[in-house]
């Protein structure tokens, strides 16, 4: 038997495991009902994902997601929204572009103290960041960004190097902390493609990202959500480990796993637009089991939803997919359609 931990590193690495691992951010409230569920509305984070089945704990902190300068708003829960209106609409606002200082003596600490905590207890565990692509967006706003990608390119240019060496800061700061890996989340499409044009991604995001990909140390994962199929090629070009999650209603997981799964990890991607959420405890099931039969044989196959563990999923389905992953996922796969 693997410990969790090794089974995730074993899939990252395309590797055949014990069996198939399960990673995934869980929403708070759903986090909530579940622990309460399993009879302990109090317990850490180690214990809840042992109770659920997860094999790593997503750390998501803000200190080290880098900063998005736009207006947000607050909902009645608590939650911070991003909103469309950026802060930085031209470079006489640059100004107002202050990034935390990452050097300042013990930036680091809370990373490090998670990892004190959680570090020996088995479970994989996985530090959140992004690239800076998505934070130039919001914090220029999509209006003023896709003005400037044609009449302003340098303006784009400018808070995407600092955005990309800030991110290589962290990325370092975590890699010390004693993480697992990395999952960079960093939307590059919508649900009908690329957010930004090819040509033009080639060109000024790429190398970039690139760059920021080639200082990694650890194993790590590129997320989008979005029909990333005509960047695909392009993504692959950052050298990371791993994809997630591969949005079900616009990518197709079976063909992006025969294409490209003796090169990458496929992480992914139980439906929460429909199964998790609207569908029946026996359509999660077989879902899951459709998920493991094609996906899982050879090796470099992780389970996980087709986004997050959101506050709207069934209870009674989340459970279901975890008891079939359990069922079904041991190595040599074997799925009993009975």
């Amino acid at each position: 038997m693997m410990t969790p931990r090794q089974r995730v590193m074993a899939v990252l690495n395309l590797k055949i495991p014990d069996k198939v691992p399960f990673a995934d951010w869980i929403d708070p409230g759903i986090r909530k009902t579940l622990a309460a569920y399993f009879g302990n509305k109090n317990m850490d984070d180690a214990q809840f994902h042992k109770h659920l089945g997860a094999d790593a704990i997503c750390y998501m902190e803000s200190d080290y997601l880098a900063p998005q300068f736009c207006k947000k708003l607050i909902d009645e829960k608590g939650v911070e929204h991003l909103q469309s209106e950026g802060l930085i609409k031209a470079q006489q606002d640059m100004g107002k572009f202050i990034l935390p200082d990452v050097t300042a003596p013990g930036y680091f600490d809370k990373a490090k103290q998670y990892m004190d905590q959680y570090g020996d207890s088995g479970l994989a565990i996985f530090g959140s960041m992004r690239t800076g692509m998505m934070n130039t967006i919001f914090s220029m706003g999509l209006v003023e960004f896709s003005i400037a990608l044609f009449e302003n390119i340098g303006f784009i240019e400018e808070m995407l190097d600092q955005y990309i060496e800030w991110n290589i800061r962290v990325a370092e700061g975590l890699t010390g902390a004693g993480f697992d890996f990395l999952v960079c989340y960093d939307d590059i499409a919508f649900n009908t493609g690329p957010i930004i044009p090819l040509p033009i991604f080639r060109d000024v995001f790429l190398p970039r990202m690139k760059k920021f990909a080639s200082t990694l140390k650890l194993p790590w994962v590129y997320h989008s959500c979005g029909n990333v199929g005509r960047a695909f090629d392009d993504i692959m070009e950052f050298g990371m480990n791993c994809f997630n999650p591969f949005q079900p209603d616009v990518n197709d997981i079976f063909e992006y796993k025969e294409k490209y799964g003796d090169k990458i990890c496929i992480w992914g991607n139980i439906d929460i637009g429909y199964t998790l959420t609207r569908g029946t405890v026996e359509e999660t099931i077989d879902e899951v089991k459709e998920k493991i039969a094609r996906l899982a044989p050879g090796g470099g196959y992780m389970m996980a939803t087709s986004n997050s563990i959101t506050d709207y999923c069934k209870v009674e389905n989340i459970l279901a997919m975890m008891e079939t992953k359990e069922k079904c996922g041991t190595y040599p796969i074997k799925i009993d359609e009975s």
